[in-house]
């Protein structure tokens, strides 16, 4: 997690308006949901994998291990929307008996669930793209321009502080047991696991009541105060990223 959020803050595409990088991203993730063709979901995924690794210069090594999160779930459910039970195999194009069934597939599975593993890794990396190249504190002012309920762009924040806090405490917990032979086998660790969830939720609560006793200690009354950069739109990245859009929506629709 922290290994992650370090390119966050120091990828190359920093610079960039945030306003910029979130819209173009939202209106890359609408021609994802709306575009049918295979072809466009994969130059979706090549131009946001590319800005990832050339542009930003998050190493590819971190892109390609992120990628490998969701395509380990879409391989299941691919699997599950391709591969069909019927009584008659006639019309598929590989079958296997399995008692008075046929496992086996077609070419409209085939080919349908394709579809959907590849609309869903484009939406993919235009999450990944937001999530890489848009800091959480852009984000809250991002939503703060747009009119946002001030309560969910807080929790948003708490939320975001409390993973870190929840992780860390994980970890120190971890590696205080794996220094005295708490994971040695499997039987041990499986008892350690159990001692490290129980006294996680405990010393999380009081990690997170101590944070809020020190937002109370500095004047908080239920509103976060950040003091934002002045950010400053640029007409060239504009077009950029208009061009892209408009590109891939001419593919997709003509």
């Amino acid at each position: 997690m922290f290994y992650v959020d370090q390119f966050v803050y120091t990828n190359k595409m920093r610079g960039i308006h945030p306003g910029e990088k979130f819209a173009f991203a939202m209106a890359t993730l609408v021609i994802c949901f709306t575009a049918h063709k295979p072809l466009i979901h994969l130059l979706i995924i090549g131009i946001m994998l590319g800005l990832l690794v050339f542009k930003a210069r998050v190493p590819w090594r971190v892109v390609a291990k992120l990628m490998l999160v969701p395509l380990s779930f879409l391989l299941i459910g691919v699997v599950t929307i391709g591969v069909l039970i019927v009584d008659d195999p006639a019309g598929m194009l590989a079958s296997l008996k399995l008692g008075r069934f046929y496992l086996g597939v077609t070419e409209t599975s085939l080919a349908q669930s394709f579809s959907i593993m590849m609309r869903a890794l484009s939406a993919v990396t235009c999450l990944y793209f937001i999530a890489l190249t848009i800091p959480m504190i852009e984000l809250i002012y991002l939503l703060q321009k747009m009119k946002v309920p001030a309560i969910f762009a807080e929790l948003m924040m708490l939320m975001y502080r409390f993973i870190f806090v929840f992780v860390e405490t994980a970890f120190n917990i971890y590696t205080a047991q794996s220094s005295r032979w708490g994971y040695c086998n499997f039987k041990r660790s499986i008892y350690s696991f159990g001692i490290l969830f129980g006294n996680l939720c405990q010393k999380v609560f009081f990690k997170t009541k101590a944070l809020y006793d020190c937002l109370l200690s500095r004047g908080y009354e239920s509103e976060l105060k950040v003091i934002n950069p002045k950010y400053h739109f640029s007409l060239a990245n504009i077009a950029v990223f208009s061009l892209i859009d408009l590109g891939l929506i001419i593919l997709a629709f003509i």
